[in-house]
């Protein structure tokens, strides 16, 4: 999904203020990012037409602005791309989180692989039924904290393993890695599924929001008698450990 769909920094100075400000009122003094939509792809029809147009050219997908002085559930909600997210985040009640000081580090999963997950259950995922299985995928994308790009990278320089272990809101462990033939940080759930960062480390209010290429459902491993040579690796840069969600 690289290319066209990259993320584009606009030039507008930097944050230069940890207040929240205007964008239109504060020109140049606030630091923005373009959020990429694929989702929407084509869903403009002219009304004379009876299919879409051929040509992505005319009629682009809008992309939308993420203000780095906003909280990352502000920007949850103006990103096309992760509507389906914020509302998921929504009905499980994990999305008023988000709302507060944390900070918060957000893994967010874009509408495309989101709604094949949903596709699994019967009547979708949003139905009460589903709720527990929901909210555990959801909160593994929630780390306590602000990760960005570079304080990961610091963080795995220190490790031997060359990874890092950072405990989510599910209570599960999401680990941090290079890949080796890019060298461009992945995420991996520790049982061979891994996930590649789509929007690297848009700095919000209240933490940092990424945007993923795909899902990772968490891994609970069963209790063990000693913690293995990673996990003791891994315990210094880790957040503290939370209560798995309910």
């Amino acid at each position: 999904m690289a290319g066209a769909s990259a993320l584009v920094a606009l030039s507008l100075g930097g944050c230069q203020s940890g207040a929240r400000q205007d964008a239109h009122a504060q020109d140049g003094s606030v630091c923005s990012f373009m959020a990429p939509t694929v989702s929407g792809t084509r869903n403009y029809v002219p009304r004379d037409a009876k299919e879409g147009p051929d040509s992505a050219i005319a009629y682009p997908d809008p992309e939308t602005p993420v203000y780095c002085d906003r909280p990352i559930a502000e920007s949850l909600r103006s990103a096309i791309e992760l509507a389906n997210y914020t509302r998921a985040l929504q009905s499980v009640g994990l999305f008023n989180i988000l709302e507060q000081g944390g900070p918060y580090t957000v893994f967010a999963i874009a509408n495309g692989p989101l709604q094949r997950y949903e596709a699994q259950f019967s009547g979708g995922i949003l139905q009460p039924a589903n709720a527990p299985a929901l909210k555990s995928l959801l909160g593994y994308t929630i780390v306590p904290g602000r990760w960005s790009v570079d304080a990961l990278r610091k963080a795995i320089a220190r490790q031997p393993t060359h990874a890092i272990g950072l405990h989510t809101l599910s209570g599960a462990i999401l680990t941090v890695s290079p890949d080796p033939a890019s060298g461009q940080l992945i995420l991996s759930n520790g049982a061979g599924a891994v996930n590649r960062l789509w929007v690297t480390g848009i700095p919000q209010s209240n933490g940092v929001l990424y945007f993923t290429q795909s899902l990772l459902s968490p891994v609970f491993p069963q209790v063990a008698p000693a913690a293995s040579s990673f996990a003791k690796s891994t315990q210094s840069v880790a957040a503290k450990p939370l209560a798995p969600l309910r």
